[in-house]
């Protein structure tokens, strides 16, 4: 692929003057450089200046868009015939200070009758992890553990999730069956310690060939404004909202700002709680994946009640999804699906 920049150093030079001085790549440049990236086909030297100047600077709008077309060129994509959007869920980080409600919020969207998809790290990799500086993941339950303990679908490959999608509407897909080159830039992480813009691309990127739902939680806040304009300039349909310890669902304790993103549009679409809360909801008595999993049976059976926070966000993305005319019938088809399981 010949590339519109002049050359890897001037590049460098322009991204890697702090944050005050640094340049923005045009959208063709960053294209250009993430698919070199990607191919590791950049001097290791290089990348890693790369690596952390972006994590100084931080990534314009413009610059996001490239390092995702760029990305999305090199995707094994998903074949789904469907009348609604599917959700896509991007799970990188995993939980330990509280259980990791995303596989439940995923198995309900599924049973009211969306497709679903969480990519994210293999069931090994999220399992045999090192300590790192900006990011302990030591002792996090990853969805590809809850995924496997619970018995729902994980596929080896992309044809198998499609299957999978066709067959229960429900799927985790590691992402090195998604796209390798993404794979082995998370894992440079390891070596180098920092985050990088692959950790944003990751939450951006649609597998499917038909229009997805992105369900984007970040962790900073500048991110949430810079992701909703990232949507909005490429009229993708997402959910936007604060992220659980990095993991895109509602906080179970208190409901942040709920943002959606259609048609190039945005708009706050369930605000946040700001009254002092009345009880604390029932959750999971620790962390871990089999009490993650209790409490998922538990819910499914009509015998705990989904946590509000989760059922508004869940209400959400039927609406986004096409499933759902608005919030209204959203949440009477959660109450029918939800109702149905326990008798």
């Amino acid at each position: 692929m010949s590339s519109p920049l002049p050359n890897l150093t001037q590049a460098v030079a322009r991204v890697a003057r702090g944050r005050e001085h640094a340049e923005d790549l045009s959208l063709e440049e960053a294209q250009s450089l993430f698919a070199l990236w990607l191919a590791d086909e950049i001097p290791e030297i290089t990348a890693g200046a790369l690596w952390a100047a972006y994590r100084i600077k931080g990534e314009s709008v413009d610059e996001l868009r490239g390092f995702v077309s760029a990305s999305e060129a090199g995707l094994k994509t998903l074949t789904l015939d469907s009348p609604y959007r599917p959700i896509v869920f991007p799970s990188y980080n995993g939980a330990r200070r509280g259980a990791n409600l995303l596989p439940l919020l995923a198995l309900i969207l599924a049973r009211c009758g969306l497709p679903v998809l969480v990519h994210g790290p293999a069931e090994s990799t999220a399992e045999n992890v090192v300590a790192l500086r900006d990011h302990d993941p030591s002792g996090r339950v990853h969805s590809a553990q809850i995924f496997a303990a619970f018995g729902l679908p994980i596929a080896s490959d992309g044809d198998q999730a499609s299957a999978h999608l066709r067959r229960w509407g429900l799927c985790y897909l590691p992402i090195g069956q998604l796209h390798p080159g993404i794979d082995r830039m998370l894992r440079i992480r390891q070596q180098l310690g920092l985050r990088s813009s692959v950790h944003t691309v990751v939450k951006l990127i649609n597998p499917f060939l038909i229009p997805a739902v992105h369900c984007a939680g970040v962790t900073h806040p500048p991110y949430l404004e810079r992701l909703q304009a990232f949507f909005t300039a490429t009229a993708r349909s997402a959910l936007c909202l604060r992220a659980t310890e990095g993991e895109p669902f509602a906080n179970p304790k208190r409901r942040p700002d709920l943002y959606a993103c259609a048609a190039g549009n945005r708009f706050l679409q369930i605000p946040k709680e700001v009254a002092p809360l009345s009880r604390i909801p029932a959750l999971p008595e620790d962390h871990s994946a089999s009490a993650t999993c209790r409490f998922m049976a538990q819910v499914l059976a009509g015998h705990t009640p989904l946590p509000a926070p989760l059922a508004d966000q869940a209400a959400c993305l039927l609406s986004l999804g096409g499933r759902c005319a608005d919030l209204e019938s959203a949440r009477t088809l959660l109450f029918q699906t939800l109702s149905h399981n326990t008798a």
